[in-house]
């Protein structure tokens, strides 16, 4: 029962921290939702948590899948979208590597890479599209 109630919970989180949010509020979001697995996914190898480290990895693939990709609009962003959708699949075949391997510099070098590019959205919004946190 316990279980349930925390997944509800946190769906109902989830969908209420999304409301509201502008198109790049929303990106943004998701390169933290991919920051906090990719730090998980770190410790996990640390710590020796296989288990971990799967949930971790495979949670931040398919938020760079569903959320980062999925997002790209390639009739509209030309060669932007092409280019970010190249950098977004060259960190899911890192990430399945460094799960694999359990490299923790693999998994470094995509949480710097997705940083970068977070700071990029940052740098690129106008202030009225992000709400102050």
């Amino acid at each position: 029962m316990l279980p349930r109630s925390l997944n509800r919970y946190r769906t109902v989180d989830n969908v209420t921290s999304v409301l509201g949010r502008s198109p790049i509020e929303l990106i943004l979001l998701v390169y933290d939702r991919i920051a906090d697995n990719l730090s998980r996914a770190s410790a996990a190898i640390d710590e020796r948590r296989d288990d971990t480290l799967a949930d971790s990895v495979n949670q931040a693939v398919d938020l760079i899948s569903q959320g980062l990709i999925a997002s790209l609009d390639f009739e509209r962003g030309g060669d932007i979208a092409q280019n970010l959708s190249s950098i977004y699949e060259y960190c899911l075949r890192r990430l399945l590597a460094a799960r694999l391997h359990k490299d923790p510099s693999a998994i470094q070098e995509i949480a710097v890479l997705l940083a970068d590019l977070r700071q990029a959205w940052i740098n690129m919004a106008e202030p009225a599209q992000l709400q102050p946190t």
